[in-house]
């Protein structure tokens, strides 16, 4: 694929589209309390025209970052938008982090300002009178507190017109940490030109059009629904419909209210969408793809596709690759037990330890070629020795280490193992926790699991799963092991398994193995 993304920027591509279709319909917004606002394109680039000067009069200058402490919001695009213009720096952050964990990352950021909402005060404002910037509320209601400036009364205060701006293509957009498990998070450093060349990629890949319809209910803090949603459909010219959240209970309806045709989830959303009750109207929609992380199981692929008959595509990425250099094929057998097979745009390989390439079949890390800036990210912000770690030279390039294990069938589809820390090491075996994990919630009574390694005196690590029950199904611990023994080799049977109410997740529902692995972290 030919790089085209040249000297684009992401308010450049919407100021083009804005020009040739400005009575177009570009976003719509569903507020929490269920009131919905409607931009068309022209009328949005106003008010990203509008955010900069924002930014400008709280004195934000080129090369400055600002904090969006925000749940789903008009402002995140807004706001990003005119980061692009000005050439400043947006750094998104999850509106559930804690005091010490926000406080982090605004100083390593050295963020100027914090746009925030009510609900968020508490851990903003110590904060910010820690670090001495100004706080602008979102959504503020009929009677905000005193002494905030109200980003919607500051936003219509200001000029529509647009500002002297000095974004250009090669400069750092967005700040997207990564979550941190044993180590504080990196700050994954984003051009203009790598959100462009991502979402230029995925359109291809997901055969994305001018009058598709995104439906965005992933958070947009999160690069899942920045890099395989909100950006796709801004290069194509297509439309967004955002949701203030995820509902699993009005997924669906949602998608049919707003005419959506597309849409991007994560295994545990499409899990808790299959399991609400069925409705005559489940597959009344008109979504023709959906894009996915995080594999399934046969039973629960059967039932979505005779349930919803959503196509789905599956996917691999990570914030540092700033799209999906791995995907399921458009068109074809898409195999959705595999991650999918390297897409038009980007090379990977699989290597093992001494870096050669394994064959096919032969678990290794998977790694992605690309060229920091433009295809993949920059750096990790002022940490050179973790961006030397995972962007390497070799001969014949940039190579991006994943730290993600997988291997490869004769077919070129590539399969998810583990994460490199995850892998779990028993006696001289490694067991991919992924593997263990899809065999026993094929088990009847089991609504989700985690499989992580602790440590054991004499096999290394020994195998444990955290098993979520369903309330009405007495299922004990012998009756998981007798059925991954039917299915498993002896050695990836668990060793235990501890029954708990719930698993940790983050903001997009991946299990947050390192707290599940302390939790249950005591000698076999």
């Amino acid at each position: 694929m030919i790089d085209i993304s040249e000297e684009r920027t992401l308010y450049g591509d919407f100021a083009g589209f804005a020009r040739k279709q400005p009575d177009r319909e570009w976003m719509v917004f569903e507020r929490g309390d269920g009131q919905v606002f409607r931009w068309t394109w022209a009328a949005f680039l106003e008010s990203v025209h509008q955010a900069a000067n924002l930014l400008l009069e709280m004195g934000i200058r080129p090369g400055d970052v600002f904090n969006l402490h925000l749940s789903n919001h008009p402002a995140c695009a807004q706001l990003i938008l005119a980061a692009s213009y000005l050439g400043v720096t947006a750094m998104p952050t999850n509106p559930a982090s804690t005091t010490d964990e926000l406080a982090y990352l605004v100083a390593h950021s050295e963020s100027k300002a914090i746009f925030t909402e009510v609900a968020c005060l508490g851990v903003t404002d110590r904060v910010a009178a820690d670090s001495g910037i100004r706080t602008v509320i979102c959504e503020a209601g009929e009677a905000p507190p005193g002494g905030y400036t109200v980003y919607e009364d500051a936003l219509a205060a200001q000029s529509g017109e647009p500002p002297d701006g000095a974004g250009a293509a090669e400069c750092v957009v967005q700040l997207l940490y990564t979550s941190g498990t044993t180590s504080r998070p990196k700050g994954v450093m984003l051009t203009n030109t790598c959100f462009i060349y991502g979402a230029d990629v995925f359109a291809l890949c997901t055969g994305l059009r001018r009058m598709d319809r995104h439906l965005v209910a992933l958070p947009l803090f999160h690069a899942g629904a920045q890099c395989h949603a909100l950006w796709p459909s801004l290069v194509t010219g297509a439309s967004v419909a955002v949701m203030s959240r995820f509902s699993a209970s009005r997924f669906f309806e949602q998608a049919i209210e707003y005419g959506c045709t597309m849409a991007a989830l994560f295994g545990a959303l499409l899990r808790m969408l299959l399991n609400q009750p069925e409705r005559e109207t489940d597959a009344a929609h008109g979504i023709r793809n959906v894009t996915f992380a995080q594999s399934l199981t046969v039973g629960q692929y059967e039932t979505w596709n005779r349930r919803f008959r959503a196509p789905l595509q599956q996917l691999w990425g990570m914030t540092e690759t700033c799209s999906l250099p791995v995907m399921s094929p458009l068109t074809g057998e898409r195999n959705l037990a595999a991650m999918g097979k390297p897409v038009p745009g980007y090379e990977v390989k699989v290597v093992d330890g001494q870096d050669r390439e394994v064959s096919a079949g032969t678990p290794g890390e998977i790694i992605v070629k690309g060229i920091p800036g433009r295809t993949i990210m920059l750096g990790y912000l002022k940490n050179p020795g973790a961006t030397a770690e995972t962007l390497r030279s070799r001969p014949d390039g940039t190579w991006l280490y994943s730290g993600d294990t997988v291997r490869t069938d004769e077919e070129g589809f590539l399969y998810f193992l583990d994460r490199g820390k995850d892998l779990i090491k028993r006696a001289g075996e490694n067991i991919s926790s992924i593997e263990v994990e899809g065999v026993i919630q094929e088990c009847e009574g089991v609504v989700d699991v985690c499989v992580v390694g602790v440590p054991d005196e004499i096999r290394d690590e020994c195998v444990v799963a955290a098993v979520v029950s369903k309330p009405d199904v007495d299922l004990s611990e012998d009756a998981i092991r007798t059925y991954c023994g039917k299915r498993l080799a002896a050695f990836k049977v668990p060793d235990r398994i501890e029954f708990v109410d719930a698993l940790p997740r983050t903001s997009v529902g991946k299990i947050r193995k390192q707290v599940v692995r302390e939790r249950l972290a005591t000698v076999c």
